[in-house]
């Protein structure tokens, strides 16, 4: 009897030492949660703030870089705006030629922009991006990686979509929250203004002017949309000459609506970037794929300065000629044209005569055989297999022999992705 009472006894001190202990791990696992909760709460309010120098813990927020002098605008238009009717970027054309060629971290940024573009017509609209694209930041230079696609992302939007000209790129930052719970970390990421200012281009101080800008300016495209007629290539001419007609190059800057579509339109007055973004906003409009192209050329002066251009797709069209010893004819390839050859002898010599020293590493070329521009090859046999391959081939009865470098050019669709 002695033995049981005190074996009950160290039962009862051994329980009550057990609760003793799970209550103390309980207040412990409690202080734990309290604490991961405040930092979570002073996580998503420092993160929550358009404008904060963010703590250390924190990603810090780069602006975005943009071209010098662009997207900077004084608007010399009357407050007849108040009551302009609202410019639906939904139903403005754009080929999307440079969000084709960007990575998909980019091109979720970019979708994201596009599709607010209403909202930030504001100044001041905070763009909330999915955590497909925060999940980029859990790889290696996944800082990098992000800085990148964001930079090429509003880099592509400005060239696909010239209507955008009234967003500054320089006062947006691209802000980023870090939460840690744990060992748990979590990322969130938004497009936002960078200060309490906005991200409106200068001399446009609301929505409802840059609704009566845009209006202005696609009035005016429709107009000249309206009078293009006949083939493509009519069209394009008759776009490039009222450009040429109509607007003055300006050679004294002092105004810098000359970068822009309100220049080019309105105005009548601007550089090479607001024609070049002038042809394309009517040609886009046109169902005619055109793209901006931003390099460098060299002045009358022989000094390279920054320079913007159009391309132009028309159609695939072809022309052939047949040059002998005996007809002692030339042909005459300008810059930017494809060109390839078929020797229907069994021995000849094809000699070229260039304005420049030969690059191999600039070629370039396109299926010899693509049906989409259906060169018709003299005594060529054959049917296409779906690539540039010989193989199939004949010329004469013989095997077609071609360079195994002319058998890899994709066709014109690939090749020049509008």
């Amino acid at each position: 009897m002695g033995n049981s009472a005190k074996e009950k006894r160290q039962y009862i001190i051994i329980n009550v030492l057990l609760i003793l202990i799970v209550l103390l791990l309980g207040v412990y696992i409690y202080k734990v949660i309290q604490s991961n909760k405040q930092q979570i709460k002073v996580g998503y309010e420092q993160g929550v703030n358009v404008v904060q120098q963010l703590q250390d813990e924190y990603i810090n927020v780069e602006k975005v870089e943009t071209t010098e002098n662009q997207n900077t605008m004084v608007v010399p238009i009357d407050d007849n705006y108040k009551n302009s009717k609202e410019y639906d970027f939904a139903y403005v054309k754009n080929n999307k030629y440079y969000y084709n060629q960007l990575d998909d971290t980019a091109k979720l940024i970019y979708d994201a922009i596009e599709s607010n573009l209403s909202n930030m017509m504001s100044g001041n609209y905070e763009i909330k991006l999915s955590n497909q694209v925060a999940s980029v930041l859990y790889e290696n230079d996944g800082e990098k990686q992000l800085d990148t696609s964001f930079q090429s992302a509003w880099d592509a939007l400005m060239l696909d979509r010239v209507d955008t000209f009234f967003i500054d790129v320089t006062k947006i930052n691209l802000k980023m929250r870090k939460t840690t719970y744990g060992k748990k970390v979590t990322y969130a990421l938004s497009i936002a203004p960078a200060d309490s200012n906005g991200y409106l281009a200068n001399g446009i101080e609301s929505k409802e002017k840059v609704h009566a800008i845009l209006n202005e300016i696609k009035e005016t495209r429709d107009s000249i949309v309206k009078s293009l007629s006949g083939i493509d290539y009519n069209k394009i001419m008759h776009a490039h000459d009222w450009i040429i007609n109509n607007l003055d190059y300006e050679q004294n800057i002092t105004n810098n609506n000359v970068y822009n579509l309100y220049g080019a339109l309105i105005e009548k007055s601007a550089v090479c970037e607001g024609y070049a973004e002038a042809l394309k906003y009517i040609l886009d409009e046109a169902d005619i794929p055109c793209v901006l192209v931003s390099g460098t050329a060299t002045n009358s002066e022989g000094k390279t300065e920054r320079h913007e251009w159009n391309y132009v797709q028309l159609y695939g069209k072809w022309y052939g000629i047949e040059l002998t010893e005996e007809n002692k004819k030339q042909f005459l390839i300008p810059r930017g044209f494809a060109h390839g050859f078929l020797v229907l002898s069994d021995t000849a010599e094809f000699c070229y005569k260039c304005d420049d020293f030969y690059h191999a590493n600039d070629e370039g070329g396109m299926a010899w055989n693509d049906p989409e521009i259906g060169i018709v090859w003299p005594k060529l046999e054959g049917d296409y297999n779906g690539s540039a391959s010989a193989s199939g081939y004949t010329v004469d009865g013989a095997p077609l022999n071609l360079s195994e470098k002319d058998q890899k050019w994709l066709g014109l669709k690939d090749t020049f992705k509008f």
